[in-house]
C-alpha cells in the first residue's frame, strides 16, 4: 500500500528545522515526505547556510523554492526550482512581487502568500501532491493561537503541538546538544529588514547595520505608488506609515536596544510585532 504524503515547510529557522528532522525519524514510517523552502532572496546568507547544512547533515532532499511572477494576468505567483548554489541573494524574488503588488507592510501583508505559499503550492501542484497530501506548518506548543480552526478541512498538522509539544526555550535546549547550528542571532532571522519584526528589533539593526535598509529604501523610492495606499499615497513597509528613511533616523535617537536576553513586553508599543507574529511560517 502506498504511504501517504507530507510536505513539510521549512522556513530556515531552529524551530522549522526541529520539525524537519522530527518528521524524518518519526514520519517517515507513514508519509513519503517532501521538504521544502521558498526563498525571498532577502533571507540571511547564515539561513541559507543553515538549511544546506541541515539537507547535508540529515538526507532531507530539501527542494528550494523561489516565486514566478506573472504580470498583468489575475494569476498569483508559481515556481521555479532552485539550489543552494543558484538562490537569489540579492532581493530578486521580492522585488518582482513588489513590482506586481506593491510594497508589503502590515495593511498589505501579501508577500508570505506570494513568496511562499503560492511557489509551494504550485510545485506541489506540479508534482501532482496538493490536494492530496497533508501540510506540516512549525507552529510550536507556545504559539497554540496561531492554529488555524480550518486546519483538518485544509489537511494541516501541527507536530509541535499535537505530536510532539515543544516551546521555544525546548527547541533551544535540543540545539544546544546538536553537533551543528544556526549561526544567526535571532535578531536576524526571516528576512533580515522584515516589517513584521518589533520596532525595537528593527531599530537596532539599523543603528548596527543601516546598509542593510538600502534595498528597502530602493523599494519605496521605484514601487511606493506601485499599489499604492486607499488615500493615493505612496506605500512604506513600516508600522505607522513609516518610512526606512524615517526608521533609520529614528535609530540615531536614544532608545534600548534588543538583546536576546531582554525580558520584553508584548504590550509596549516598541516590542510588539508588526503583524500576528514575527514568524513567517507558511500557514496554507
Amino acid at each position: 500500500m502506498d504511504k501517504a504524503k507530507l510536505c513539510v515547510s521549512f522556513s530556515g529557522g531552529r524551530t522549522s528545522a526541529y520539525m524537519a528532522r522530527w518528521c524524518q525519524q518519526n514520519l517517515s514510517h507513514q508519509y513519503d515526505i517532501k521538504y521544502v523552502f521558498a526563498n525571498t532572496g532577502l533571507e540571511h546568507q547564515k539561513t541559507l547556510d543553515f538549511v544546506q547544512l541541515c539537507d547535508q547533515e540529515w538526507g532531507l532532499g530539501v527542494v528550494w523554492l523561489e516565486a514566478v511572477v506573472h504580470y498583468n494576468k489575475r494569476l498569483g505567483c508559481t515556481h521555479k526550482v532552485v539550489s543552494y548554489k543558484t538562490a537569489a541573494t540579492d532581493g530578486t524574488p521580492f522585488e518582482e512581487v513588489i513590482r506586481k503588488y506593491g510594497i508589503p507592510n502590515k495593511a498589505y501583508p501579501h508577500c508570505t502568500r506570494e513568496l511562499k505559499l503560492n511557489p509551494i503550492r504550485s510545485y506541489m501542484k506540479e508534482v501532482g501532491w496538493w490536494g492530496n497530501c497533508d501540510m506540516a506548518v512549525g507552529i510550536r506548543s507556545d504559539e497554540i493561537d496561531r492554529m488555524q480552526a480550518s486546519a483538518p478541512k485544509k489537511r494541516i498538522i501541527y507536530p509541535l503541538i499535537r505530536h510532539q509539544p515543544m516551546d521555544k526555550e525546548s527547541i533551544n535546549r535540543w540545539w544546544e546538544a546538536q553537533p551543528f547550528k544556526l549561526e544567526l542571532e535571532e535578531l536576524n532571522g526571516n528576512c533580515v529588514t522584515c516589517w513584521k519584526k518589533s520596532e525595537r528589533k528593527l531599530l537596532t539593526i539599523a543603528k548596527s547595520n543601516p546598509d542593510l535598509f538600502e534595498w528597502n529604501q530602493r523599494m519605496e523610492a521605484q514601487y511606493g505608488l506601485a499599489g499604492h495606499n486607499v488615500d493615493g499615497t505612496p506605500r512604506v513597509f513600516f508600522r505607522s506609515n513609516t518610512s526606512t528613511e524615517d526608521l533609520i533616523a529614528k535609530s540615531k535617537e536614544n532608545f534600548n536596544p534588543w538583546t536576546a536576553n531582554q525580558q520584553i513586553s508584548l504590550f509596549s508599543e516598541e516590542d510588539m510585532p508588526n503583524g500576528c507574529s514575527e514568524s513567517c511560517e507558511v500557514e496554507f
